[in-house]
């Protein structure tokens, strides 16, 4: 059963739904705080499993989904959502605390569109969901971006 609090509104068309998928729940109030007065319905998972079904019942228009997660990491849970049909085509953002180089050509490999340096500044955070969304074009700039 979902959980009725982790959803801010109901889905309307006029705004994008993103769904916040990462383990530490003050992240998800950040990152809550941060796009709702930007515009966005904002859809939170502490679990990647509990993502995948909130993706399936709720279809977003972007996911930002935390590498390290407890369970499946977020690598596993992007190739699920890849190989499943009615989720492989919405656009992943990746983030991570990890500082490898071989985390965004993972990250790629996965299904991802994008993946960010933990902590990301909040301008680099928008500029990539619009980016994904086709709201703006160019890559993310700012502390903490790195695109793949």
């Amino acid at each position: 059963m979902l959980n009725p609090h982790a959803t801010e509104a109901m889905k309307s068309p006029d705004r994008p739904t993103v769904l916040c998928i990462d383990d530490d729940p003050l992240v998800l109030h950040v990152y809550r705080e941060l796009l709702v007065p930007q515009g966005y319905r904002v859809c939170t998972a502490t679990e990647g499993l509990l993502g995948l079904e909130m993706a399936r019942q709720d279809r977003p228009d972007v996911i930002l989904l935390d590498v390290m997660l407890r369970g499946l990491s977020g690598y596993d849970i992007c190739r699920k959502l890849r190989v499943d049909p009615a989720l492989g085509d919405i656009p992943i953002i990746l983030l991570t605390a990890w500082d490898h180089p071989s985390v965004a050509t993972t990250g790629k490999a996965a299904g991802a569109v994008l993946t960010l340096r933990k902590p990301a500044d909040a301008e680099v955070i928008i500029a990539a969901i619009a980016q994904v969304l086709g709201e703006r074009n160019g890559p993310p700039r700012g502390r903490g971006a790195f695109c793949c």
